[in-house]
């Protein structure tokens, strides 16, 4: 009888509809935060949950029942100085979805994206296996010392910014995160692709199958890799396949259309991410190496050569959701307990150099580092940033998302990988196979885990946060920031059918995007190690026709 009374009680609290308590401001514009009217959430992880959440709260297309936050009212977004890795948003709820509860009038989620996807996943672990001295993290700070940077009225963002240092205890908080995000799920967090704490710089331990059966895991997103080679290896590959037939005779070289782009196989970009290719001869035009065919000015190609034919490789470091997918889709690390294992550490760290007969290999931090290895090798200049050329022009190959967006000046182009181009649509279709799943992920022993009202409701702010996080609309947002040369068609992002259902028979719909694959199934969540397919006895388009 205990039991069905206090079950009573808090299913009254959690549907109870709150007083209204508008938000107050001090005398600088900067909002009081009372966690007496304000549910409050603390996520870490990766930076697209940051992207989610913004659009989920600000955008107009989601639609109501979807909605977290009252966009008819004021909604505030905190940001570190920097406005790089420290992020807070603070609205009045939404009152149009169900999912939302209404026991508070207000709503505050952080989000830390410093660390990136290792903290989408290291804390969550460490909180499921008792260490909550590791599973206590930095966060921004909000305090009237905070500066109100953009002042804005309703249907817009007002900006607060807050001085935000993690070796200063006066400008950050300390807490535990409710949830996390990752670019994968948290069980490809092992062997070479254990996050790394940039804090040490050294390796987490390898989260392990009974980690994550402490885990609630969700899929949020299907997010979609491309793989980028410099701007002259893309028109040397373009005019090398032109010869050879593989592109269409009627393409001419500079031409950046679907139909022209160049190609690499599915075995190739394996080869090099393993190291196993170390000179541009070892990629043949019939019988001849690609560097000394383009060097051969019979076939008008020269203008794209480099100083030398050494392969180099732009890469993120171990730990790194994007590394730990490309480890998983091209030389399935861990999926096949790493038999084909990537070439692991900057070989200018090792001491190599060109013509040892190893790849040159160049870790990166950040997305944006992979830019500047592959802008500069392009260009053959030496800019006073984190990435150090000393080797003039050379081709290279990297790995990003499509969130990175291409243009005519950018210095790198998408090649199609398998003869498929990098679209959403390719991915709805089932032909393009480099996408994975990130994933939200909280602790079963989290305070969600005891019952009281006020936990109840977190735990439910929580679910509804990471369900509308990745609605279509969402999605469908976000990607109209992405454009590419070779489509009209802009994205990275589609729904997920453990979510959301996909379109009628297959189809893709940019308005409203949602794959009909998943690395989950209706009974397990997903593994991005598990060969996608179709959810719940969904459809897909018949391919080449997509009808």
């Amino acid at each position: 009888m205990k039991k069905l009374v206090l079950g009573a009680a808090i299913a009254a609290a959690l549907t109870a509809t709150a007083a209204q308590a508008a938000i107050t401001v001090d005398a600088n514009g900067v909002p009081v935060i009372n966690p007496a009217d304000t549910n409050i959430l603390y996520l870490s992880g990766a930076s697209a949950a940051e992207k989610f959440i913004e659009k989920v709260i600000t955008d107009v297309s989601v639609p109501a029942v979807d909605k977290i936050c009252d966009s008819s009212k004021k909604i505030y977004k905190f940001q570190d100085t920097a406005a790089t890795s420290q992020y807070a948003y603070l609205c009045e709820r939404a009152t149009t979805n169900p999912s939302v509860p209404s026991n508070k009038a207000n709503i505050l989620i952080y989000k830390r994206s410093a660390g990136g996807s290792a903290f989408g996943v290291s804390p969550i672990v460490a909180e499921a296996n008792g260490n909550t001295a590791a599973a206590t993290i930095e966060f921004l700070k909000i305090s009237s010392a905070c500066t109100v940077t953009t002042a804005a009225g309703v249907g817009a963002l007002t900006k607060i910014s807050c001085a935000y240092d993690p070796a200063d205890a006066t400008k950050f908080v300390n807490h535990i995160p409710d949830f996390g995000i990752s670019d994968v799920d948290p069980g490809q967090f092992t062997g070479n692709n254990a996050p790394i704490n940039p804090d040490t710089n050294a390796p987490y331990e390898s989260v392990t199958s009974a980690d994550v059966a402490k885990l609630t895991v969700k899929s949020a997103s299907a997010l979609t890799f491309g793989v980028p080679v410099t701007k002259n290896l893309y028109f040397a590959l373009q005019a090398a396949q032109k010869s050879t037939g593989a592109i269409p005779a009627a393409c001419v070289v500079g031409d950046e259309t679907e139909a022209c782009m160049p190609n690499l196989t599915s075995a190739q970009v394996a080869s090099i991410h393993a190291g196993a290719i170390v000179d541009w001869n070892q990629l043949k035009v019939g019988t001849v190496g690609l560097y000394d065919w383009v060097n051969t000015p019979a076939n008008g190609a020269s203008a794209y050569a480099p100083g030398a034919p050494y392969l180099h490789t732009c890469r993120r470091e171990n730990g790194s959701g994007t590394q730990a997918q490309s480890n998983i889709k091209f030389l399935a690390d861990p999926c096949a307990g790493g038999a084909a294992l990537t070439a692991a550490s900057d070989t200018v760290v090792q001491g190599f150099a060109e013509g040892d007969g190893l790849a040159m290999v160049h870790e990166n931090n950040s997305s944006g580092n992979v830019d500047l290895c592959l802008n500069e090798l392009q260009d053959g200049t030496n800019a006073a940033n984190s990435f150090d050329n000393t080797y003039g022009v050379r081709w290279a190959v990297g790995i990003q998302s499509l969130e990175k967006s291409t243009a005519a000046a950018t210095k790198y182009r998408f090649v199609k990988l398998d003869g498929v181009a990098p679209t959403l649509a390719n991915v709805v279709k089932g032909k393009y196979r480099d996408w994975a799943e990130n994933t939200f992920q909280y602790s079963n022993t989290h305070v969600f885990s005891s019952i009281s009202a006020e936990n109840t409701a977190l735990k439910a702010l929580t679910n509804a946060v990471i369900k509308s996080s990745g609605a279509p609309e969402v999605m469908a947002a976000l990607n109209n920031g992405f454009t590419h040369t070779f489509t009209t068609a802009k994205g990275a992002y589609l729904a997920v059918p453990t979510n959301y259902a996909p379109e009628a028979n297959g189809a893709f719909l940019s308005t409203r995007p949602v794959s009909p694959f998943s690395h989950a199934t209706a009974a397990v969540p997903a593994n991005n190690c598990r060969v996608p397919s179709i959810y719940n006895n969904g459809s897909v388009g018949s391919g080449d026709t997509g009808l």
